[in-house]
């Protein structure tokens, strides 16, 4: 396995610090993590060293101040927009596996649980109370007259 060589040396005025390119390599490699396309042919695999190569190839560029806060709540917008999306689809597909496990759990119940012939439902057992209360009280009307 191939590995950068160290120290990383990066042509003058690219940066103004190793810090500053340390912090555009791991910004670079959450985009690329997230799924941005890569900007650079490479050996290399991993979404950290794919990001410091486009950084030392002078693929990226970093801003500062203003620009910097606006470019920050811009991403911020989009991962959360992504994330909403996301949570949104899985949501949906949680939804319709209840409903598929709902109606198998209700064929299984229904082939386990035939009634047997001369045996009462539920919904003939329903009836016979209402006839049966309906009864009574027309019994308690008729001895009130």
């Amino acid at each position: 396995m191939d590995i950068i060589k160290l120290p990383i040396e990066y042509p003058p005025g690219l940066v103004d610090s190793r810090f500053r390119l340390v912090l555009m390599t791991a910004q670079r490699a959450r985009q690329l993590t997230e799924g941005s396309p890569v900007l650079v042919k490479s050996k290399y695999v991993k979404n950290i060293t794919l990001g410091l190569e486009e950084a030392i190839e002078g693929k990226l560029r970093y801003l500062t101040g203003d620009e910097a806060k606006r470019a920050r709540e811009y991403e911020y917008r989009l991962r959360r927009e992504r994330m909403a999306r996301e949570s949104m689809e899985e949501a949906t597909v949680s939804l319709e596996k209840i409903e598929e496990i709902k109606e198998t759990y209700k064929a299984e119940t229904a082939a386990h649980f035939v009634k047997p012939a001369g045996v009462a439902g539920v919904d003939e057992i329903e009836e016979e109370i209402v006839d049966e209360v309906a009864d009574e009280t027309d019994d308690l009307v008729d001895e009130e007259d």
